[in-house]
């Protein structure tokens, strides 16, 4: 039995609109420390945000301080935080010393909703044997989350549909996760891996957001929900400038050339590289406004249309199948 399209998901008793954007603060590739991104972001009292869980727990001590102190002000003021496992820092910092007991003491003491278990960069080949490895995961991660912790799915673009709907047919979570780089070469075959992947989980009778890891460009964002994704995590907001018209993402330098569009542009308080964080902010919440009443209520066609060529539109729509 399919079922229909969710209109939000529920975080301990915090209401998010899907399709939904969570900007991701991260260590790796981006010009301010962690708790700089996390300060801006409790200070412009941005609805949702991610965090990682390795950043949190390499902080020096002073960073700790306002680390916790601004997550502790960002949860009590409504926002949603969700926590990743630390494994993309790890990874990219090549820190062999961050394993599964130090992501587990992050997850008990600090603040957070909704956090992804610590995952399986290697996974089976079969999709029961890495839903079951997933399902332990999160069984394991559990016992030692204060919040609650959702299922990331890895492994070859092919068995993602039957390894995901495996995975949730034995957890029916409140997100369910993949990474956007193993969906397939181009946004074409990410496209039409997401729709499989949503057609799988749409058999379960109950809905499961998809949400979809590294994904921050706005038009794969109007493609992938279009194909069924519900969720999306980028770091793009911290590294590019965002034309508000066009949805494209420029050089943090080029500013001068859009800074117009938002009072962010005149603002004489923020130094220059947090005035362009503001101003990207400001798009990707309109933006995602837009994405949730073109899906649910509108016409996500035309919302694609004031961000892509005729040509590109026809090109993503055919790999969403029958969307034209």
């Amino acid at each position: 039995m399919t079922v229909g399209r969710s209109r939000e998901i529920y975080v301990t008793q915090t209401n998010i609109p899907i399709p939904c954007f969570f900007p991701s603060v991260s260590s790796v590739k981006t010009n301010l420390h962690p708790v700089d991104y996390v300060q801006l972001l409790n200070a412009l009292g941005h609805p949702l945000f991610l965090v990682s869980a390795y950043d949190i727990a390499n902080c020096t001590a002073d960073q700790r301080v306002c680390m916790d102190t601004a997550l502790n002000e960002c949860r009590k003021s409504g926002s949603v935080i969700l926590m990743d496992s630390g494994n993309y820092e790890g990874y990219w910092l090549n820190d062999e010393t961050w394993l599964v007991d130090r992501f587990h003491e992050v997850a008990g003491v600090s603040e957070y909703q909704l956090c992804f278990c610590y995952d399986n960069r290697r996974p089976s080949c079969t999709p029961d044997s890495i839903a079951a490895e997933v399902v332990a995961d999160v069984m394991r991660d559990q016992q030692h989350a204060l919040g609650t912790v959702a299922p990331i799915v890895h492994g070859a673009s092919a068995l993602f549909p039957e390894a995901a709907r495996m995975t949730a047919e034995q957890l029916y979570p409140l997100l369910l996760a993949v990474p956007e780089r193993e969906l397939g070469d181009g946004i074409v075959e990410r496209t039409r891996t997401v729709k499989k992947i949503r057609e799988a989980l749409d058999t379960l009778g109950v809905y499961c957001p998809l949400h979809l890891l590294g994904t921050g460009n706005p038009l794969s964002i109007i493609a992938y929900a279009l194909a069924g994704a519900d969720s999306f995590d980028g770091l793009e907001w911290c590294q590019t400038v965002v034309d508000h018209q066009s949805g494209r993402l420029f050089h943090f330098q080029q500013w001068d050339l859009v800074r117009h569009q938002t009072e962010w542009g005149r603002c004489p308080v923020l130094p220059y590289l947090q005035s362009v964080l503001a101003h990207n902010l400001e798009f990707y919440r309109g933006f995602m406004a837009d994405l949730h009443l073109a899906i649910h209520d509108g016409d996500p066609v035309s919302l694609m249309e004031q961000y892509a060529s005729k040509e590109h539109v026809d090109l993503l729509l055919e790999a969403c199948e029958g969307l034209k």
